[in-house]
């Protein structure tokens, strides 16, 4: 009868031996902690021992594939960014294009953009961002004179049963196009000009 088992040596799984009568159990059992994002499939030996004269002895592979859990957050591969845009670009257009990855994997890896809620109302009211792309555009005019500035906070959300989030900044500079000309203001000092009026009298002022 089987004397003894074996299992090749590893850092994650080791063999628990019950004995029920005469008869040995082995039950292998988890002795560390395990991280799919480095190993997803341990292969491991099983050797049953007789105890008989020669030794005799049989083999057994087992393979052990680790599934995944979401316990890995998305990460934004720049946290900050930072983009000009004239003012007269129209709407529509391409600011920036946001991108998060996340070492999970299925379902726990899929991510969703969002504006987050951090965001004051004039960034949310001039632009939009696509979930699935991460593609920020233009929805509204903008004006130099109005906002030079704005500060758009992204979120980036995975899809797992207890999602796990991260966000970005990106600060999108306006820059100023020259759409208002000058207001020429006059002010008259006499309604009427004599013909011997001295050269060099004020006629009018303009601002």
């Amino acid at each position: 009868s089987v004397q003894t088992y074996q299992l090749t040596q590893n850092n994650h799984f080791a063999l628990d031996i019950q004995t029920l009568g005469k008869w040995k159990l082995p039950e292998l059992v988890v002795k560390q902690s395990l991280d799919r994002e480095k190993y997803s499939m341990h292969h491991l030996i099983l050797t049953a021992v007789d105890g008989g004269i020669p030794e005799r002895s049989g083999t057994s592979q087992i393979f052990i594939v680790v599934t995944d859990t979401n316990d890995n957050a998305p990460i934004f591969q720049r946290p900050l960014d930072s983009v000009s845009l004239m003012e007269d670009v129209a709407p529509g257009t391409l600011v920036i294009k946001v991108n998060a990855t996340d070492l999970d994997e299925g379902s726990n890896s899929d991510i969703s953009y969002s504006l987050g809620s951090y965001n004051e109302d004039s960034a949310l009211e001039m632009f939009s961002i696509n979930p699935k792309s991460g593609e920020i555009r233009v929805k509204r005019k903008l004006d130099f004179e109005e906002t030079s500035v704005y500060e758009i906070h992204v979120e980036a959300k995975d899809m797992g049963a207890q999602s796990l989030s991260a966000y970005c900044i990106v600060r999108v500079h306006v820059e100023d196009v020259n759409d208002n000309a000058p207001e020429v203001v006059m002010k008259s000092t006499s309604s009427t000009v004599s013909e011997d009026t001295p050269v060099g009298t004020p006629i009018a002022l303009v601002s």
